[in-house]
């Protein structure tokens, strides 16, 4: 046991040596005076750092940043320096004894490099890591995504950029070609910008691009990023009143819809233009203002037109008549006839007709409506009239009255008959000239095959027309060959059926003179000088008959006959030309007269080119 420790042994190191036993007073004394005159040597416990995340970052923005190590104190502070440039630090934390975070600024203008990091403890110890922090120089910013995508025009829209790399004090437009549009009351963050665009209403739809800008200058564009939609064009309903006198103002109202603030109206008429005055868009449905048409202008109809600020218009035809209206006048009906049970297609000709005229058909208490009432102009309408299958036979009286309730009546100007008449109502066309060849359809009811055909006159022979087909029961296709010679007036039209039974539409074609020729083509339409005896075939209208025309053609002077030239069947002309050597050339005119020069003729220029 004499290599074991006494309990009481003690040894020292440093400034004091081992002693060997004095025991218990010994011990204690030594222990005391240790305590007071002997240093203890404590070992140092200092910070490590062991990296900075992120460890890059651009100038021009903030960064929380995070530093990792170990012997993290409170009350620590840090910096970060690069040849004299620091950079602010703030918010410094201590997150546990090995992570604390702090936020760093880094100005636009900062010098760009590797700076130092340093941690300082509270007792003023500094621990140090060299090139910790890459401050880049500012960024560009970089576009992600612009929502929403697309707006009508002539609204408010809230929108927000993601992307990042975003500075305050930039900006944020939208752009096509010329035209840009800029984000209001923004809210800026590094990845988000938020406000609003407010479209407006002319501007142009399409496609549009946004562009951030940012402090600095520097920007980035998401092309065709935003689409804005036209507005729907104006509509016009109404106008209320459409009437006024001259010289006097008038306050309206229009009614539509898809009108917008800042819309205005006009009457317009020709080169004419009354412009509404104090217009205020009381809705998107109506417009009020006042129009003040001047006694110098004509009376009459005048077209509205609404225009919106985007530019779109709208024009309603006929809509404002300045003055005493008129009542319709001098009606005409065509076709006039209809049977029970049928609708008829009918045009109604005549004078002052107005937008909003109603058509009908009156006998005695019966009263017959038109629908689909077109009014083409002021002196026709188009219109259908709906006969039910137990309408009154016999005559009705044609009614248009217009929407100032004035009238105009064409009596007995209408006729309705029954399912099994058999009728014949007239001819298309119903207008012929001497000598003329056309093919015609007769309309009627209850047309069958193997009826005759022809027109009449006191006096005349008739004109038998070759039937040619009958389509349907209420038409026939009929040809004619007017006789050169045929009386110029108004012909009867009569159909006499396979069964004997004889109809007669009166006055159903009017034949006139006919002895003016009407050029269409010559063929061939050019030659050379020395040509000799070419046939030249000159069609047309209204030649005659094998009847000797006068055919020539002329060029400053110089003429050019058609010798022989006969006509055929009134529409074709053949003769042969000559052109001597020396001709002069170009394009000449070709003239025609009928009776071997002796009757009237025409001329159409430059018909023949002498090459």
């Amino acid at each position: 046991m004499e290599n074991s420790m006494n309990p009481f042994d003690i040894h020292f190191n440093g400034c004091c040596q081992p002693v060997t036993p004095f025991r218990h007073l010994l011990f204690v004394l030594t222990i005391m005076v240790c305590t007071s005159f002997c240093p203890v040597l404590a070992t140092e416990i200092v910070p490590d750092i062991m990296s900075l995340n992120p460890d890059t970052g651009y100038a021009g923005f903030s960064y929380l940043v995070t530093v990792n190590g170990q012997n993290f104190k409170p009350d620590m502070t840090a910096s970060l320096e690069l040849d004299g440039s620091v950079l602010n630090l703030s918010e410094i934390s201590l997150v546990n004894n090995s992570s604390l975070t702090f936020r760093a600024l880094i100005p636009a203008s900062v010098k760009p490099g590797y700076y130092q990091f340093s941690l300082v403890s509270p007792d003023g110890k500094v621990q140090k890591l060299n090139q910790a922090f890459h401050v880049q120089p500012p960024a560009a910013p970089m576009i992600q995504n612009l929502s929403p995508a697309q707006a009508k025009a002539g609204s408010l829209v809230p929108a927000q950029i993601t992307g990042k790399y975003f500075r305050s004090g930039g900006n944020v437009s939208l752009s096509k070609g010329k035209e840009k549009i800029i984000l209001t009351n923004q809210s800026v963050s590094f990845t988000n910008i938020s406000g609003t665009f407010a479209i407006p209403v002319d501007v142009a739809p399409g496609t549009w691009n946004v562009t951030v800008t940012n402090s600095d200058g520097q920007n980035a564009t998401l092309p065709e990023a935003f689409t804005i939609m036209a507005l729907p064009a104006p509509r016009i309903l109404a106008i209320t009143p459409d009437q006024g006198e001259m010289d006097t103002p008038v306050t309206v109202a229009i009614t539509g819809s898809e009108f917008l603030p800042g819309a205005v109206f006009s009457l317009n008429r020709k080169d004419l233009v009354i412009t509404g005055k104090d217009v205020v868009t009381d809705s998107s449905g109506r417009i009020t203002g006042f129009v003040l048409v001047p006694s110098k202008y004509p009376e009459g109809l005048w077209d509205l037109w609404v225009t919106n600020p985007d530019g779109q218009s709208v024009q309603k035809n006929n809509a404002f008549l300045s003055g005493t209206p008129a009542a319709p006048f001098s009606l005409h009906i065509s076709p006039s006839w209809a049977v029970q049970g049928t609708n008829r297609e009918v045009t109604i000709r005549g004078m002052a007709f107005l937008e909003g005229d109603r058509v009908t058909l009156q006998s005695a208490e019966k009263t017959i409506q038109a629908t689909n009432i077109t009014v083409v102009s002021d002196t026709q309408i188009t219109c259908t009239l709906e006969i039910p299958s137990d309408a009154k036979t016999g005559s009705w009286d044609v009614v248009v009255t217009s929407r100032y309730n004035k009238s105009d009546i064409l009596p007995s100007g209408f006729r309705i008959y029954d399912k099994e008449s058999l009728l014949l109502a007239g001819i298309e066309p119903d207008v012929a000239e001497q000598g003329q060849f056309f093919t015609a359809t007769v309309y009627g009811h209850n047309l069958v095959n193997g009826s005759g055909i022809s027109l009449t006159a006191e006096g005349e022979e008739p004109i038998l027309g070759e039937v040619m087909f009958i389509p349907s029961l209420g038409e026939m296709g009929v040809s004619f060959h007017i006789p050169a010679d045929a009386m110029p007036d108004i012909w009867d039209l009569t159909l006499i059926s396979p069964s004997g039974k004889e109809l007669t539409k009166d006055k159903a074609l009017k034949v006139s003179y006919n002895n003016t020729p009407v050029i269409f083509t010559i063929d061939p339409d050019r030659a050379p000088a020395g040509t000799d005896d070419m046939k030249v075939t000159v069609t047309g209208k209204n030649f005659g008959d094998n009847e000797y025309l006068d055919l020539n053609l002329s060029l400053n002077g110089t003429t050019l006959p058609v010798s022989g030239t006969v006509s055929y069947k009134g529409t074709r002309a053949i003769g042969y030309l000559t052109i001597p050597n020396g001709t002069p050339t170009g394009w000449y005119d070709l003239s025609l007269i009928r009776d071997a020069g002796q009757g009237k003729g025409s001329m159409e220029r430059e018909m023949f080119r002498v090459l």
